[in-house]
């Protein structure tokens, strides 16, 4: 439900006060700004309003509100996303082009790093990746008389598995049948293609449907792990108050962006198609990382060299500056690799 423009205005206010300050945004400080030419009282029934359906929180009955995860988003919404990056991104980074033209290594190191201290976040950028090769066969190993071993061989031979639980015994003849009919279905065709297909309704048997689900899954999967990854600004991200109180949850969060698997998780539904994604909260994939921001483009999908810029920070962010920032580099990224 959108809210009144006024009503809406004031949030935009407050959510650009408070990711200024850090400190909770009071009706009068609203009032005082001279942008609103109502009451501090009128101002304060908004805001009550803003805090009863969750985009507002107030910490103490005394104090001033502060935006929660619904409030940052609204604010997203409104940001004009095609402003410029700041200057000294593009300076740095340009600079960084002409000295290694080629050198994608280096320059996501140089750009990894430029990124986190102007944003003051976590910054990481993965190293373009070609596209997950087409699969060549799908085998099916009998573990024991309930388990069965997934085994799904590609064209450049990378090998991925997965230990299959049954509900019911099967034997080698069905055993021999689905792998067949399964890899018939799948060889030589692209991941893209084949998820869509994931829900077939055709399949009757629940043995076939399992061992179908699971080769698409773990497909999927396997085409989301990224490249090899360049991050920096742990000092930044480690500096945030929250982790800086409870270190247990520091360490959740670091382990969810160095794990691949996690990773993985994190940038799954990337379009590599130039297109910012912002994440806020519990919007991420990873519940490690509910209490932070996550902004990320994609780059080289034209040329099936893929790699994600992104960065990670709390809620509370410059996201009329993180998000240009973000897609500048995606989009410099994407230039140098279709140039290559």
């Amino acid at each position: 439900m959108s809210l009144p423009e006024r009503t809406s205005t004031i949030l935009t206010f407050i959510v650009d006060d408070y990711i200024s300050t850090a400190m909770p945004v009071s009706s009068n400080a609203v009032a005082k700004s001279g942008g609103f030419n109502v009451s501090s009282a009128t101002i304060r029934n908004e805001m009550g309003v803003l805090i009863e359906e969750g985009y507002l929180l107030r910490p103490h009955a005394s104090s001033g509100a502060v935006p929660v995860e619904k409030g940052y988003r609204h604010f997203v919404g409104g940001l004009d996303l095609e402003s410029p990056p700041p200057e000294s991104l593009v300076t740095l980074l340009n600079h960084q082009m002409d000295i290694a033209p080629d050198d994608v290594d280096a320059w996501v190191r140089i750009a990894a790093s430029v990124i986190a201290d102007l944003i003051g976040a976590l910054a990481f950028i993965t190293a373009p990746r070609a596209k997950m090769p087409d699969v060549k066969q799908v085998e099916l190993l009998r573990l024991h008389d309930m388990l069965v071993m997934l085994v799904l061989v590609l064209q450049e031979a990378r090998v991925y598995r997965r230990v299959l639980e049954l509900k019911r015994e099967i034997d080698d003849a069905q055993l021999e049948q689905t792998r067949n009919k399964v890899t018939a279905e799948v060889a030589g065709k692209e991941v893209g293609d084949l998820v869509s297909q994931i829900g077939r309704e055709d399949i009757d048997d629940e043995f076939e449907r399992l061992v179908w689900e699971a080769t698409i899954e773990t497909l999927v999967h396997a085409n989301s792990v990224p490249g090899e990854r360049f991050m920096s600004g742990f000092g930044h991200f480690l500096a945030d108050p929250g982790l800086v109180a409870e270190p247990a949850r520091s360490a959740q969060a670091i382990s969810a962006l160095e794990n691949d698997d996690a990773f993985a998780d994190l940038v799954a539904g990337m379009t590599y198609e130039n297109q910012t994604a912002v994440a806020i909260g519990s919007e991420n994939n990873r519940p490690e990382l509910c209490d932070y921001s996550v902004i990320m483009a994609g780059y080289g999908g034209e040329v099936n060299a893929r790699g994600v810029v992104g960065l990670i920070s709390p809620m509370r962010t410059a996201y009329d500056r993180a998000i240009p920032t973000v897609t500048f580099a995606a989009d410099a990224l994407n230039a140098m690799v279709n140039r290559r």
